[in-house]
């Protein structure tokens, strides 16, 4: 599929800035690296969505510790680290 795209003159300022930092051979790199980006993001996003639907289910199971404060949060992490920390001991 070849098509042709106009950025416009906000997108071209980025592509100049790009060429002149010299992170890219040309602007057709620039671009390609735009879209692959894109699509990455597009993973990572579809990742975190899955995650937060495991977390949903986890919360509609009762699969959760409620905290009476933000202290017992923070010692029960801290706790978690140092646990670990010696395991890797």
């Amino acid at each position: 599929m070849s098509k042709t795209y106009t950025p416009g003159p906000d997108t071209d300022e980025i592509i100049a800035q790009q060429l002149a930092k010299g992170h890219f051979a040309s602007a057709d790199d620039v671009v390609r690296a735009g879209v692959l980006m894109l699509a990455e993001q597009d993973e990572e996003i579809a990742h975190l969505r899955k995650l937060i639907d495991e977390g949903d289910a986890d919360i509609a199971e009762g699969r959760v510790h409620r905290y009476s404060s933000g202290r017992e949060l923070v010692a029960d992490i801290a706790s978690r680290g140092v646990s670990r920390l010696n395991k890797k001991s």
